[in-house]
């Protein structure tokens, strides 16, 4: 299991105030703050209290689907089963979009989930996985059209499939929906890193180097390794 840098004391300090919650009382920002903190320790604890929790109020939408954010991150920093943690934390998706069918994150999750699961099996389960993730992305805009993530996803989609008859696959799309994400989350680099490559992928070479060049100076890329290490990869490919 790969293993994230060492927790840091915001995050030692909110396991210890998360373990003195009553059970009955889920604090989700918390929660969330763990599963976000993308250390593995911190996700697992994340997962233990949501189930615990999900044991007792086992139709708590909300924590449904934060289970299954927990198991993608969890799933994504995982070398061994990997394709089962997914699979699990899409169970907890599927229960979040029966449960609260009008939350815009329980499908947004059941369709990262899908991404996820067809990635790890190989590319005809992902051919497979395109259409019910993207109705599961448009469920997502149909219940908020400010929803950032779904348009960064859906850019993914549309740049990565292949193109009609086979797919969805289209470059124009690709590119208006990573700067649909960017328009409405300007600060958000990862939606800026999806939008040089749609750039890139429309021919536009030196608006999306310049772009990159931006992403990579900025100091708050500093606060995340993960994303830094996907910067400089693609700045490797693009000979910058």
């Amino acid at each position: 299991m790969l293993r994230q840098p060492a927790v840091g004391f915001s995050i030692l300090a909110l396991l210890v105030l998360l373990l003195t919650l009553p059970a009955v009382a889920m604090n989700y920002s918390q929660i969330d703050a763990l599963i976000e903190s993308k250390d593995v320790d911190s996700i697992e604890h994340a997962i233990a209290l949501l189930e615990e929790h999900l044991d007792k109020q086992a139709d708590d939408g909300e924590a449904l689907w934060l289970a299954s954010k927990a198991y993608l991150y969890l799933g994504d920093r995982t070398e061994e089963g990997r394709l089962a943690v997914f699979e699990k934390g899409k169970e907890y998706a599927d229960r979040a979009v029966e449960v609260v069918p009008d939350s815009p994150h329980a499908h947004y999750w059941l369709s990262a989930l899908m991404g996820r699961i067809g990635q790890t099996r190989g590319i005809m389960s992902s051919l497979f996985m395109v259409r019910p993730m993207k109705e599961a992305l448009d469920r997502v805009l149909e219940l908020d059209e400010n929803y950032a993530p779904a348009y960064w996803v859906l850019s993914q989609l549309y740049q990565q499939a292949p193109g009609f008859p086979l797919s969805i696959g289209n470059k124009k799309q690709a590119l208006e929906n990573a700067q649909q994400a960017v328009d409405l989350e300007p600060g958000n680099l990862e939606f800026q890193l999806q939008l040089a490559r749609a750039l890139e992928h429309n021919g536009k070479k030196e608006e999306a180097q310049e772009l990159l060049l931006s992403i990579r100076a900025n100091p708050k890329l500093k606060d995340d390794p993960e994303l830094r290490s996907e910067v400089e990869e693609q700045a490797a490919q693009w000979k910058l």
